[in-house]
């Protein structure tokens, strides 16, 4: 009697288990991706900007890619400001290039590496002297 009710405690626990199972996938799975795109396939680029990836934080070497999110069938290019400023313009595109969405953030310029924190769902360009801006998932999404 008490094997059959361990038993069936088990099988609670491992069916609870498979319960939570999707749901934590189902955040990774619909999580912002970073990509490496070359540096010139870039989308029109609105006035006032240009693209300027580096190889690194405290290098101003040019790097032949980009990182770019990609997420809900939106791609963000993070570029930096003709007249230097130190500040990002988050440019989002649809599948067609059209811009849906153009977000300055303050902080930092010259991209150089792209993170996602799904607990926090913030999505992180960091740029020259390891300055950081962050963006909401919801701020590079469809609306």
């Amino acid at each position: 009697m008490i094997h059959v009710r361990l038993s069936g405690l088990l099988a609670v626990a491992a069916l609870g288990l498979l319960l939570v199972a999707p749901a934590a996938a189902q955040v990774k799975k619909d999580a912002p991706t970073i990509a490496l795109v070359p540096a010139n396939s870039n989308p029109p680029v609105p006035a006032g900007l240009k693209v300027t990836c580096l190889t690194g934080p405290d290098v101003l070497t040019e790097s032949k890619t980009c990182p770019v999110v990609k997420y809900q069938g939106i791609t963000t290019w993070a570029y930096s400001f003709i007249d230097n400023e130190v500040s990002m313009a988050l440019v989002s595109y649809d599948a067609q290039n059209k811009v849906v969405r153009n977000v300055t953030k303050d902080g930092a310029r010259y991209v150089w590496t792209i993170t996602s924190d799904t607990r926090n769902k913030t999505v992180t360009f960091e740029g020259q002297a390891k300055q950081r801006i962050n963006a909401t998932w919801a701020e590079l999404g469809a609306r």
